[in-house]
């Protein structure tokens, strides 16, 4: 009865065998953080070297007598090669990190853009707009660092992976319900007046971009992280929900780039 006794205390001592270690957990998030800042951070910078690139060959041709077209240039490919790149990696990083990680560090590009322009493209200014367009333009800046530091700082490092059960589970929880309701009946509303009221006013395309980058970052978020598990072994393309969010990202985006088009 003693050594009966005995074994069972041992067992019950006995960790579980199913339960997860919380260090190694934190350290893979921890990990899987620093790949999608990276990421993130390495391409909105590429992506405006790209920009800066391209406006370069714009500039030196409008003040040349090169009959050549800008897309017949080597300059401007290179941009665009650039830019693809960048955006390669700005589409992977969601994979990795939540987008509350992934999603400030896109004033990187802002603040690359705004030294490039001053640095390389040399841009020309007046003594008196100096206040205007490189003080505060330095105090935006600066703003922008301190917000992107502290939300980094403070994002979660842990996160679900996209897999499609995940996705669908969110997809009908009653806050993602909720968020569609509002953003649909907003959406109705702004292209109401925008075609019908011809509100061509620039708040009112820049709220219909607006909403619409809040739908294609969600779905970005959930194809670039069902491709990584399907990379990694975890097969979720037989999933009909990723063609669905696949669908959606591209419809977004394009017509993203068709109401900006007109701001």
């Amino acid at each position: 009865m003693d050594g009966a006794h005995r074994a069972a205390l041992q067992l019950q001592q006995l960790p579980p065998a199913s339960s997860a270690d919380p260090v190694s957990e934190a350290s893979f998030s921890y990990k899987e953080n620093l790949i999608g800042a990276l990421l993130a951070i390495f391409g909105h910078l590429v992506v405006s070297i790209a920009l800066n690139l391209q406006k370069y060959c714009h500039i030196r041709l409008a003040g040349s007598k090169d009959p050549r077209a800008y897309f017949k240039t080597k300059t401007w490919w290179l941009g665009l090669f650039l830019m693809l790149l960048g955006e390669l990696g700005v589409f992977a990083s969601y994979a990795f990190a939540p987008l509350s990680l992934i999603v400030p560090l896109s004033a990187v590009s802002v603040i690359a853009s705004a030294i490039i322009g001053i640095i390389f493209i040399k841009e020309k200014w007046k003594p008196k707009d100096f206040l205007r367009r490189y003080i505060l333009s330095f105090v935006g800046c600066g703003l922008a660092i301190v917000g992107t530091y502290l939300l980094v700082t403070f994002a979660p490092n842990s996160h679900e992976k996209m897999t499609g059960e995940n996705i669908i589970r969110h997809l009908v929880s009653w806050p993602f319900l909720l968020y569609m309701l509002v953003e649909i009946i907003l959406f109705c509303l702004l292209l109401y007046f925008y075609k019908e009221r011809n509100a061509n006013n620039i708040v009112v395309i820049l709220l219909l971009v607006a909403l619409l980058g809040s739908m294609t970052v969600v779905t970005v978020k959930a194809v670039a992280g069902m491709l990584v598990l399907s990379i990694q072994g975890n097969l979720q393309l037989d999933y009909p929900i990723f063609y669905v969010m696949l669908v959606c990202m591209v419809a977004t985006a394009i017509y993203q780039a068709a109401y900006a088009k007109h701001a």
